[in-house]
C-alpha cells in the first residue's frame, strides 16, 4: 500500500487528522483549555500516596481493604467535584490519589483520610464510673504518681482534670501527682451547665495528658466493664478558660453508620447552627426505632470517628429512618463536608499519608512558561542548523519535525496520557534527538552520491543502509525509558511516555515522512540534483582514535578519582524523595535574610533545616530531611510542613508569602523510591546488554555496556562536584544518559559490524578507526543539535528542570567520549582475548596483508 505516492500521502493525511483531532478534542473537554492533559507539576494540585495505618489493622486481607477504601475515596472525590482526578490502587496496600487544580488542600486532606465511622450510644447512668475512681487511684499510685507537697490542692489530678487551671498548665508536662480520689474528674456541672449523666469536664490544657493516664493498661482493666470512655471533638470556653467533655458510654452502639443511605447539611432555621441530618435504610431504620423507644428519656452520644459530636441530646421519643446531628458552632460547610463523607461511607481502617506534593498553579504556570520558550528557542536553533548544513534536505527534514511534534503531542492526548514538567523537558530533548535519524540518513546518502549513483538508487540506498543503526539505537532507548516507567512515579513515568511517544514518532517521520517527500521532489522534478548541501565536517577524516586510548583513560580515570574523592568528602546529596523529609518551596513578598528563616525554623522546632536560594532573591527552598536513626514516621513530615508555615508566618507574616511547592515523603515510600531507582539502572543495563548480544553479539554488548557504566560514573562524579541533588528526575536523567550514549556507542558498533564483512582484509584496529570516522559527521551534527536543545532548558527551562538539563548537558560530552575511547578500546580487548567469527576473519586478512601492529590501514580508512 505504501508503493504509491497517493497512498503514502493519504496515511500521512490521516495521520494528521486523527492527531488533531485528538488535541482539539482534549482542548474543548480540557478544564485546564490545554491540548494536552497537563500534569499536577504543571497546572498545579496535589498529589498524595496513601496506605492504611497499621497500628488499627484488624483484617488480615490487606488487599481486600484496600479496595474497599478505594471504593469509599473514590465516592468522596467524585462528590467532592474535582476535574481529571486519579485515584487508583499501587501494589496491596497504597492508593496514589492526584487532585489537579485543588485550592483548599487541607480541606481535601480532611475529607481524604477522615474515617466517618458514624455510632449512636447510650451514656451511663449508673455511676458506674464513679465507684471505679478508687481502684483507679490506687493503681495510679502503685505506678509512683503520688501527691507532692506544697501543692495548692489536695490533688494534682483534680487540676488535670477539672481543677485549678494555673496548676494544670505547670502539670501538663510535669509527671503526674496524685491525692484524693473523689476529686479526680470533674462533673461537667463545673462548667456551670446542666450535667448530663456520665458527663465530666477536662481542662482543654491536660486533656491529653489525663487521657493518656486513664488509658494505661493498668487503669484500662479497671473501668467498669461494658461501659467506654470517649472525649468529646471539641472544646468549651466558659469563661477565659476552655474545658474538653469526657463522657462515660455504652460499649455497644445501638447502630452504626453502616446502615446510613443519605446526609445533607443544612442550617437549622432556630438556631441557624449547622447540622447533617441523615437517613437510614429499612433494616436501619427497624433498629434505630426499637432501641430509641427502649431509651426513651435517656441521653444518646453521637460519635464521629470516635469522638462524641456536640453534647448528647434526651431521646424524647421513638426515632425511626431519619435523624439529625447538629455540629454545635461549625461552619455549613464543615457540614457538607461530614455529609459528603456520611454518604460516602466510613473507612474501613484510618489511612495515613506516606507521600504528599503540592504544586501552585503560580509555579505551573511559570514551568510552562519556561518550557514553551526552551522548545521555541531549541526547535529554531534546529531549524538553523539542518538547513544550514543540509540545505534543501535539511528543510524536508524540518517539515517533518513540525509534524512529529503534531504526533507526540496527538498520541499523547489519544491516550490521555498527563504531560508532566520532565516530560515537557523530555519532549523539548526529543526535538534535538529526533533529527538523529534523519542525520544519519543523510549521511548516508552523501556516501552513496560520493559513488557516483542515481538519486533514486541515493536516496533508497541511504535509507537502507541506515535503518539497522536507527532501529537498534531507538530500540535500545526505549527500553531503558520502559524501566523508568516501570519503577518511577508521577513525573518521571510521564517523561518515560512522552519519550518512548516521541521515539515512534520520530521513526514514523524519519523512516517514512520524510523519505516521502523526497520521492515526491524526485518525482516533481526528476532532472533536477539532491540537494544536501555543501559544506562537511570531517570529510575523509581519518583519525587513528584507537591509538589516542591510554591518554584518554589517563584522562577520564583522573576525573573518575577526583569524583570519587569529592563524593567521599561530601556524600550523596539525596533529595527528600529518597531519604524520607519535607520540601517546601516559599516565595516571599520582600527579601528576608537566610537566617531570619533559619531562626524562625528552629523557633519552630525544626533542627538543622536546610535553606537555599532557589531562583531568584525572594524564592527558597527549605528542607528537613529524615535520615539515619532520627528517622521518624510520615505523620512527623506532615507536621514539619506545617511548622515551616508557621515559621513564615512569625519571620514574614502571614499573606506575605507564598508556598509553591510543597513535598513531604515518609521514610518507608523513600526507602522504596532508592530501591526503584537502583533497579532501574541496575536492569537497563541486562536488558541492554541482552539485546546487543542478540543484535551483534556478546562481545559488543558488553563493550556497550561498560562504556555505559563509565558514564555513570562520570556523571555521578560531576553531580558531586556540582552538589546536585539526587532526584527521581535526576535518575531520569540518567537513563536518559544512558540511552543517549548507547545510541552514539551502538552507531558505531553497527559501522564496525558493516566494515568487518565489507573489509575482511583491514585488521581490527584499521576497522575500529574507520568506524569511528565514518560515524563522525553523524555525531558532530547530531551532538550539535541535542546540545543547542539543551542549552535552551538550561537557560529558559526553570530551576526544578535545571539539574536534568545540566546532567544531560554533561552526557552528551561524556557519552560521545565514551563511544570512541572506551567502548570502541574495550571492544578491542574483548576481541583480543575472545574473537568472534568476524574479527578472526579480519585478523587473518591483516596477517595476509601484513599490515603494521597497533596501526590502522590508513589507505582504508577514510
Amino acid at each position: 500500500m505504501f508503493t504509491t505516492l497517493r497512498n503514502r500521502f493519504i496515511v500521512i493525511a490521516i495521520l494528521m487528522v486523527a492527531a488533531v483531532f485528538s488535541l482539539w478534542d482534549t482542548y474543548r473537554t480540557s478544564p485546564s483549555n490545554s491540548p494536552v492533559n497537563l500534569g499536577l507539576d504543571l497546572q498545579g494540585g496535589m498529589h498524595l500516596a496513601l496506605e492504611l495505618d497499621q497500628s488499627e489493622r484488624v483484617s488480615q486481607d490487606p488487599a481486600s481493604d484496600t479496595d474497599l477504601a478505594l471504593t469509599v475515596l473514590r465516592k468522596r472525590i467524585d462528590e467532592f467535584g474535582v476535574a481529571e482526578r486519579v485515584i487508583q490502587k499501587v501494589g496491596d496496600e497504597r492508593i496514589v490519589v492526584e487532585l489537579p487544580g485543588i485550592k483548599d488542600p487541607e480541606r481535601a486532606k480532611d475529607i481524604v483520610r477522615r474515617t466517618a465511622f458514624l455510632e449512636f450510644r447510650i451514656t451511663d447512668k449508673t455511676g458506674a464510673f464513679d465507684r471505679a475512681l478508687p481502684s483507679i487511684d490506687r493503681a495510679l499510685r502503685d505506678l509512683g504518681i503520688t501527691a507532692t507537697a506544697g501543692t495548692t490542692r489536695p490533688n494534682a489530678v483534680t487540676s488535670l482534670l477539672g481543677g485549678d487551671s494555673t496548676q494544670a498548665e505547670q502539670d501538663s508536662t510535669a509527671p503526674l501527682t496524685g491525692g484524693a480520689i473523689s476529686t479526680l474528674i470533674q462533673p461537667a456541672g463545673v462548667t456551670g451547665v446542666s450535667p448530663t449523666p456520665g458527663e465530666y469536664a477536662v481542662l482543654e490544657t491536660a486533656w491529653r495528658r489525663a487521657d493518656s493516664l486513664l488509658r494505661l493498661p493498668e487503669v484500662r482493666r479497671l473501668w467498669p466493664r461494658g461501659l467506654d470512655l470517649r472525649w468529646a471533638g471539641q472544646p468549651v470556653s466558659v469563661g477565659v478558660e476552655q474545658y474538653r467533655y469526657l463522657y462515660v458510654l455504652d460499649e455497644e452502639p445501638i447502630i452504626t453508620g453502616a446502615n446510613l443511605v443519605n446526609a445533607q447539611a443544612q442550617l437549622d432555621p432556630l438556631t441557624n447552627g449547622a447540622e447533617v441530618n441523615f437517613e437510614l435504610d429499612r433494616a436501619g431504620g427497624r433498629k434505630f426505632g426499637q432501641e430509641t423507644a427502649r431509651h426513651v428519656g435517656d441521653y444518646m452520644a453521637i460519635l464521629l470517628d470516635g469522638d462524641v459530636q456536640g453534647r448528647p441530646p434526651i431521646i424524647q421519643s421513638r426515632i425511626d429512618r431519619r435523624g439529625r446531628i447538629q455540629l454545635g458552632g461549625r461552619s455549613l460547610q464543615e457540614a457538607q463536608d461530614l455529609a459528603l463523607t456520611l454518604r460516602a461511607g466510613s473507612l474501613p481502617i484510618p489511612l495515613q499519608i506516606v507521600d504528599e506534593r503540592q504544586v501552585g498553579p503560580s509555579l505551573g504556570a511559570d514551568s510552562i512558561r519556561g518550557g514553551v520558550t526552551a522548545a521555541l528557542v531549541g526547535t529554531l536553533l534546529v531549524i538553523l542548523i539542518m538547513t544550514g548544513y543540509y540545505a534543501l534536505s535539511g528543510l524536508l527534514a524540518v517539515g517533518a519535525l513540525i509534524i512529529y511534534s503534531v504526533f507526540t503531542f496527538g498520541t499523547l492526548s489519544m491516550f490521555d496520557a498527563a504531560l508532566t514538567l520532565p516530560g515537557l523537558a523530555g519532549f523539548v530533548l526529543s526535538i534535538g534527538i529526533a533529527v538523529d535519524a534523519n542525520v544519519l540518513i543523510f549521511e548516508r546518502m552523501r556516501e552513496e552520491l560520493d559513488q557516483g549513483k542515481t538519486l533514486r538508487l541515493v536516496v533508497d540506498e541511504g535509507y537502507l543502509h541506515a535503518m539497522p543503526a536507527i532501529i537498534d539505537s531507538n530500540i535500545s532507548t526505549i527500553l531503558t525509558a520502559l524501566f523508568l516507567f516501570q519503577f518511577g512515579t508521577g513525573p518521571v513515568q510521564g517523561f518515560a511516555v512522552t519519550l518512548i511517544v516521541g521515539i515512534f514518532a520520530s521513526l514514523i517521520t524519519a523512516v517514512f515522512i520524510t523519505r516521502t517527500f523526497f520521492l515526491w521532489w524526485l518525482k516533481k522534478r526528476p532532472d533536477a540534483t539532491l540537494s544536501i548541501g555543501k559544506f562537511r565536517v570531517f570529510k575523509d577524516a581519518a583519525y587513528d582514535f584507537i591509538a589516542m586510548r591510554r591518554p584518554a583513560f589517563a584522562i577520564t580515570g583522573a576525573i573518575l578519582a577526583l569524583g570519587a574523592v569529592v563524593l567521599a568528602i561530601r556524600g550523596v546529596n539525596y533529595s527528600v524523595e529518597f531519604t524520607g523529609g519535607t520540601l517546601v518551596q516559599v516565595h516571599t513578598d520582600e527579601v528576608i535574610p537566610t537566617e531570619s528563616i533559619r531562626s524562625g525554623l528552629n523557633a519552630q522546632g525544626i533542627a538543622n533545616p536546610e535553606i537555599q536560594p532557589f531562583g531568584g532573591p525572594n524564592d527558597f527552598v527549605v528542607r528537613a530531611r529524615i535520615e539515619g536513626e532520627d528517622a521518624r514516621s510520615s505523620n512527623d513530615t506532615q507536621a514539619t510542613a506545617a511548622a515551616v508555615a508557621a515559621a513564615f508566618d512569625q519571620v514574614v507574616g502571614p499573606g506575605k508569602y507564598q508556598i509553591t511547592r510543597s513535598e513531604s515523603v515518609g521514610p518507608k515510600v523513600g526507602g522504596e523510591l532508592r530501591q526503584q531507582a537502583f533497579f532501574a539502572i541496575f536492569l537497563s543495563f541486562f536488558a541492554v546488554l541482552a539485546y546487543l548480544a542478540y543484535r551483534f553479539e556478546w562481545r559488543f554488548g558488553l563493550a556497550a555496556v561498560i562504556a555505559t557504566a563509565h558514564d555513570i560514573l562520570g556523571t555521578i562524579a560531576f553531580t558531586a562536584m556540582m552538589r546536585l541533588e539526587i532526584s527521581l528526575v535526576v535518575v531520569a536523567a540518567f537513563l536518559t544518559m544512558v540511552g543517549y550514549s548507547l545510541n552514539d556507542t551502538i552507531i558505531i558498533f553497527d559501522r564496525v559490524r558493516e566494515n568487518l564483512r565489507k573489509h575482511r582484509r583491514d585488521d581490527f584496529i584499521s576497522i575500529l578507526n574507520r568506524s569511528i570516522n565514518e560515524t563522525l559527521p553523524r555525531s558532530v551534527l547530531t551532538h550539535g543539535t541535542t546540545l543547542a536543545t539543551l542549552l535552551a532548558l538550561v537557560i529558559f527551562g526553570g530551576e526544578v528542570i535545571r539539574p536534568f538539563s545540566l546532567i544531560m548537558f554533561f552526557g552528551v560530552f561524556t557519552g560521545t567520549f565514551s563511544s570512541i575511547f572506551i567502548a570502541a578500546p574495550v571492544l578491542l580487548y574483548i576481541e583480543r582475548r575472545w574473537p568472534g567469527a568476524d574479527a578472526r576473519a579480519a585478523r587473518a586478512g591483516a596477517k595476509r596483508t601484513a599490515a603494521p601492529a597497533g596501526r590502522p590501514a590508513q589507505s582504508t580508512a577514510r
